[in-house]
């Protein structure tokens, strides 16, 4: 239930017609979330977004002859307190770019017959293969396979709180920090989808590799890539991502988030979804990240499934990180979920995980977690 805001203009020296939309949408969601870990000092109660990013958005559309259209996009995702944590810290630059305006998907775009070309920050075809075929409806929340606390990839990404658009890279692994990467959006992209061809679609996206000297414009190079099939029963999609690091340092990063230079780091995905009856919708993925220097090298699994019922969504899936690298530690996640549907745009819901971090070595203090969370959303 989109509200929009419509406007006619009239070309009086041809006599035709623009129409121009602006469409203001959003997501709310908070609730009670319990965090247990076997490092006490971890454990916590609060209020939040545990369902989905709390966002708000502004989308705007001019169609143009030719069946050509012009469009802009733009969120704001909010954390708690507006977006400040309430600490001594809350006016760093990770705050303000947590909190700030637009700080979220960002682009414009132009469309026709020959498919969408964006540029801008829009978000990565991997992100929406992670959480919309090859996952049930987790999001990017609890219980999901693409969250800040557990990720399928290892290496570099772009998911990191507060500095969502910037390439960083894990720290070093150990089995109590070992969440992993995310790739969500990076600045700085020029994005393609094709048209669909009898249910197929290709995507790509292309981003600069700068290299200036370390004065602080240095940017790391991401290509992307990505094929989709939807039909009848069946939405499959293959992505790829790659990060190419110069030789330079990047000046805006911090030290233990700097990228390694002169390296790659590549990560891909087969996601499938499958409605195998009305309401029962199975997903499955299989993954694999690697970078020239060796520190990341692994593979990934997810099985899941969602069955819908009256009022009630019912979800469920698990996700595992074989690390084949000589670090060689293993992670594994089980995420569980249930809605209670109040209208098409409201929900009461309930989601738990587990997450070991350290699943094949010795356990460690905080290397396990447990997380649930009773709380209602609203989108709009």
């Amino acid at each position: 239930m989109k509200k929009t805001l419509v406007a006619l203009a009239a070309l009086a020296a041809t006599g035709a017609f623009a129409q121009s939309s602006v469409t203001i949408d959003g997501y709310f969601d908070r609730g009670y979330t319990v965090t247990n870990s076997t490092n006490n000092t971890l454990d916590s109660k609060l209020i939040g977004s545990a369902a989905g990013t709390t966002t708000l958005g502004v989308k705007v559309r001019e169609t143009l002859k030719g069946g050509l259209s012009i469009g802009a996009s733009f969120n704001t995702d909010f954390s708690d307190a507006s977006g400040a944590n309430q600490d001594s810290t809350a006016t760093t630059a990770s705050s303000i770019q947590t909190g700030g305006f637009a700080n979220s998907q960002s682009f414009i775009d132009v469309t026709g017959g020959f498919g969408v070309v964006r540029l801008g920050m829009p978000n990565n075809f991997t992100l929406t293969n992670v959480t919309a075929v090859a996952s049930p409806a987790f999001s990017t929340g609890m219980g999901s396979a693409y969250s800040s606390a557990f990720s399928i990839a290892n290496g570099i990404g772009t998911g990191t709180v507060g500095s969502v658009g910037i390439a960083t890279q894990q720290a070093s692994i150990t089995s109590t920090a070992n969440a992993g990467v995310r790739a969500i959006r990076i600045a700085n992209t020029i994005q393609y989808s094709s048209p669909s061809f009898s249910g197929l679609t290709v995507h790509a996206g292309y981003t600069q590799k700068n290299q200036s000297a370390g004065t602080g414009t240095d940017t790391v190079g991401v290509t992307e890539g990505a094929v989709r099939y939807t039909a009848g029963p069946l939405d499959a999609m293959l992505s790829t991502v790659k990060y190419s690091v110069g030789a330079n340092a990047l000046g805006f990063v911090a030290a233990a988030s700097q990228p390694t230079a002169n390296t790659n780091n590549t990560q891909n995905l087969m996601g499938v979804a499958y409605t195998l009856m009305p309401g029962l919708k199975l997903h499955a993925g299989l993954g694999s990240f690697s970078s020239s220097s060796s520190a990341y090298k692994g593979s990934s699994q997810q099985l899941g499934a969602s069955y819908t019922s009256g009022a009630f969504d019912v979800m469920a899936q698990m996700a595992q990180v074989d690390d084949k690298s000589s670090t060689n530690i293993d992670r594994k996640m089980v995420g569980l979920g249930v809605n209670y549907n109040l209208s098409k745009t409201a929900r009461a819901y309930f989601r738990y995980d587990t997450i070991n971090y350290g699943d094949n070595v010795a356990a460690a203090t905080g290397s396990k977690q447990n997380r649930y969370a009773i709380g209602v959303s609203k989108s709009f």
